[in-house]
């Protein structure tokens, strides 16, 4: 039989173990349940956007609420973000969108969950006004994929006249806020590592504070909200197809939940899933740094000097899937690295945006060179007089075959005023909404004439994984026979709602919802005894 001693004993071990390690710990008999250090109603792990909706609703229900988080400060993902969140126009229309993102891609969906968020969808700005009623609500973008039925409904927005240098600062300021209103106590550099059950219900979580185990008793629920696993290379080579693939979000979302969630038993969905556009590694610099295409002399091509996708329809969530192909003859992913060519892009400015969203520019602080020349010292950005001697910088094994790549799209666009091999237009339709209102462009394409020359290594850069426990309606994570587990709730990236393909501003919205139906149920429920 188990004893309290062998139990904390057990707990002293994992502290130091691996991130990897989850087993959660059973309650046999009374005289197994650890000493608590701590108490509450509602425990949600996670400080993040859906994190702190979670312990807004659950608060706002009437329940004592607690929240550990992995690090000195909260945020996660959102606050590195654009800020933005999808409000529809009607229901109807959004649903149907959704709903073709999920066919169209074959992705595992559930119409009750959709159903239910496009509802709440509708609602979102209406919510975040009123925890901050002195911002204003405004639209900065539209939907991705444009072609799809019910996309003129999408409406990206994003709060201004509210506290934050950026976007993500500003949305996950309002919520950090609303919980300081609410005096909702946050625990911060105490990781939860694993829960405490007995049988298939959660009555708590072990987690380190100041080196230590500390227990934490959940009357009513744990709501795990700690994002997903795009900075855990293991898990990311187990779930997602393509390699390499640098992280863009916080260095902290390494799946720890996941593994709690796997302990007792839970169902999974959406592994395979992430949001990533492509984008580069500076030495030194942690994170990955997405690029953003603003001027129109640049094409993609993969490590035989060859394009391979229409560079300008892709949406820039989804950049991922046009380098993900594996050569099995080769044993490669020809496209990872792939490299833009660029002649007159950098006479007109940084190639990066230092006003962008990711960590590495927002958290670790990293400053793109106004004259792009630091990188230029630096490798990041590969220079050659000539494209033959580009290509020889690139280690592609005939030179002249990215010199004929450029050529002919040099010819296609002077002598054809399209690109004859992927379609890609000299200016962007005018009949297209914004995707981002101020950011888009419309000069698409342009020769690549003017030396000297250049090329970045582009990989994937992975904003958020989607996959995790699958959940019920009520945010209850479910077995894989469809039961709830009792007294577990999850919300956010982790096992989020949304499949292969993702339309942008989705996951804040996603998380938001999630969230408050997490904390709103958990917080219904009657003391566990």
């Amino acid at each position: 039989m188990t004893t309290r001693r062998n139990l904390l004993k057990s707990s002293l071990s994992l502290a130091a173990a691996p991130v990897g390690m989850s087993v959660a710990i059973e309650v046999a008999h009374a005289e197994d349940m650890p000493k608590w250090n701590n108490e509450t109603g509602v425990l949600v792990l996670g400080y993040g956007n859906a994190g702190s909706n979670a312990a807004i609703a659950a608060a706002d229900a009437g329940a004592k609420v607690l929240i550990l988080e992995k690090t000195p400060a909260g945020g996660g993902n959102v606050s590195v973000s654009s800020g933005g969140f999808v409000v529809p126009t009607n229901k109807e229309d959004y649903y149907n969108f959704q709903k073709a993102l999920y066919e169209l891609s074959r992705s595992e969906w559930d119409k009750d969950l959709l159903d239910l968020f496009c509802e709440e969808s509708l609602h979102l700005g209406d919510y975040v006004s009123s925890l901050a009623p002195e911002g204003k609500i405004g639209a900065y973008g539209h939907a991705g994929y444009q072609n799809l039925p019910g996309a003129d409904c999408v409406n990206k927005m994003s709060m201004r006249n509210v506290p934050g240098a950026k976007g993500g600062d500003r949305l996950f300021g309002i919520f950090d806020r609303a919980v300081k209103a609410r005096n909702i106590p946050v625990l911060v550099n105490c990781p939860a590592r694993r829960l405490v059950r007995r049988g298939n219900e959660v009555l708590g979580v072990e987690a380190v504070y100041e080196g230590k185990p500390y227990f934490v008793k959940a009357n009513k629920a744990v709501v795990i909200c700690t994002g997903g696993f795009q900075s855990n290379p293991e898990l990311m080579a187990r779930y997602i197809y393509g390699n390499p693939m640098a992280y863009l979000g916080s260095p902290a979302h390494t799946g720890d939940g996941l593994l709690m969630a796997q302990s007792m038993g839970c169902d999974l969905w959406h592994m395979n899933s992430v949001s990533a556009p492509l984008g580069v590694q500076v030495p030194g610099v942690k994170a990955g740094i997405a690029m953003v295409t603003r001027q129109p002399a640049f094409i993609w091509v993969d490590q035989d000097g060859k394009r391979f996708v229409n560079e300008k329809k892709l949406d820039y969530h989804c950049s991922w899937m046009a380098v993900n192909n594996f050569d099995a003859i080769n044993h490669r992913y020809p496209r990872i690295p792939c490299y833009i060519m660029d002649s007159s892009y950098l006479k007109a400015g940084p190639l990066i945006s230092n006003g962008g969203s990711g960590w590495a520019i927002n958290r670790e602080g990293y400053k793109w060179s106004k004259d792009n020349q630091k990188e230029i010292d630096s490798g990041v950005i590969i220079k050659a007089d000539t494209i033959e001697e580009l290509a020889k910088k690139l280690g592609i094994a005939d030179p002249s075959v990215l010199s004929a790549t450029v050529k002919r799209w040099n010819s296609d666009l002077r002598e054809k005023g399209i690109d004859t091999e992927y379609g890609r237009t000299l200016t962007a339709d005018p009949n297209m909404k914004a995707v981002f209102v101020g950011r888009d462009v419309k000069s698409w394409s342009a020769p690549i004439e003017e030396g000297s020359f250049y090329a970045v290594k582009l990989v994937p850069v992975t904003y958020h994984t989607m996959g995790g426990p699958k959940k019920s309606v009520k945010a209850e994570v479910l077995d894989p026979f469809g039961q709830p587990i009792p007294r577990l709730y999850v919300a956010g990236e982790l096992g989020s709602t949304w499949g292969l393909t993702y339309q942008g501003a989705c996951a804040n919205a996603d998380a938001m919802v999630f969230g408050r139906v997490a904390g709103r149920n958990a917080a219904a429920l009657e003391n566990w005894k």
